[in-house]
């Protein structure tokens, strides 16, 4: 027999992955019985449904977590820009003070408007005063 013929005959075979895959099949048959698959996989579904279920749970609390202590910063950062700005923050809601920081950028002086970007985070390199204002009402979402 030519070498030509063992080459196609090795390339029919399964090898590589599917040799594994093959291998694996033929150890849970010898394992657990034809009788139990069906059980063995039901209850793989069911671990693997609740290890989704606890990812997405930790995924929830992390976000939840994070965005909680964003908000609670920006409110800071907002209540400290409107200070610069002269604004009384005594009882306001972040919503109005929102409000009263866009109305007044427009009138504040410079150098104020450079303190609120930077409290704010509303910078870009090489913004202009007018830039530096569009950013704060931008990051403000009035």
């Amino acid at each position: 027999m030519p070498l030509a013929d063992y080459l196609r005959i090795g390339a029919q075979l399964p090898g590589g992955f599917e040799l594994i895959i093959l291998l694996i099949i033929i150890a849970i048959l010898l394992l657990f019985g034809p009788q139990k698959l069906p059980e063995l996989a039901r209850s793989l579904g069911k671990a693997w449904g609740e290890l989704r279920r606890g990812r997405m749970e930790i995924e929830r609390q992390i976000r939840d977590e994070f965005g909680a202590q964003d908000t609670k910063d920006f409110g800071t950062r907002l209540r400290d820009s409107a200070r610069e700005l002269g604004i009384d923050t005594v009882g306001k809601r972040d919503s109005d003070l929102r409000l009263e920081v866009a109305r007044r950028i427009d009138t504040a002086p410079d150098d104020k408007v450079i303190l609120v970007s930077r409290l704010l985070n509303a910078t870009e390199a090489g913004a202009n005063l007018s830039r530096l204002r569009e950013l704060i009402i931008k990051t403000l979402g009035t």
